[in-house]
């Protein structure tokens, strides 16, 4: 397991990056979530995907409260990118939304170790993905975040909503409930 911690102006907000190599049982990244919800974090996933026919990408993710119950859903089209470029605006579109509800505590969880590693660097390499700056200005911002990489079948339904995103249209979706879809499906029982 790897552990960064950051802090970022004058209030000295929290920024901590946790990795964890997969193990079986309850690994220190799963014993953190359950601390940060027992504590009352919010908590995003977030996801992106790009299409092979045309390379254009989409993203999208779900905010959760300390109970599990749904908060705020996002998807947005982004347009022809790499899959770095991709899950960074996944990540960036989450905590956008989460700043926009005013939520000051949140665990975000990326399948990307890429964007999670690049959110640690204290200085972003040349030629790094100009999302990647936004994202890091977002991080700075006066709130505690933590960021930890999980496994991709347990971002399944940040996933399902990155592919609900139009195409017609650049500006974010937001969904203050589950999708009708959503709320069909095996979402509905809590899996996923």
């Amino acid at each position: 397991m790897e552990r960064c911690l950051l802090a970022f102006g004058t209030a000295a907000p929290e920024l901590v990056v946790l990795t964890c190599n997969g193990t079986a049982g309850h690994s220190a990244t799963e014993l953190r979530l359950q601390q940060c919800m027992a504590e009352g974090w919010f908590l995003a996933n977030s996801d992106a995907g790009c299409r092979i026919e045309d390379g254009s990408a989409t993203c999208g993710g779900v905010i959760r409260n300390h109970e599990g119950h749904w908060v705020r859903g996002v998807t947005k089209f982004i347009g022809v990118c790499s899959a770095l470029e991709a899950e960074a605006w996944g990540a960036y579109m989450i905590l956008l939304a989460a700043r926009n509800l005013g939520i000051t505590r949140i665990v975000l969880l990326l399948d990307c170790m890429e964007v999670v590693r690049m959110a640690k660097l204290e200085y972003l390499p040349p030629g790094a993905p100009t999302i990647m700056m936004y994202l890091r200005e977002i991080l700075s911002y006066d709130w505690c975040i933590e960021i930890h990489h999980i496994d991709r079948k347990r971002n399944r339904l940040a996933h399902d909503l990155a592919k609900l995103a139009d195409e017609s249209s650049l500006c974010p979706i937001y969904f203050p409930h589950p999708p009708v879809s959503f709320v069909l499906s095996e979402y509905a029982n809590g899996i996923g």
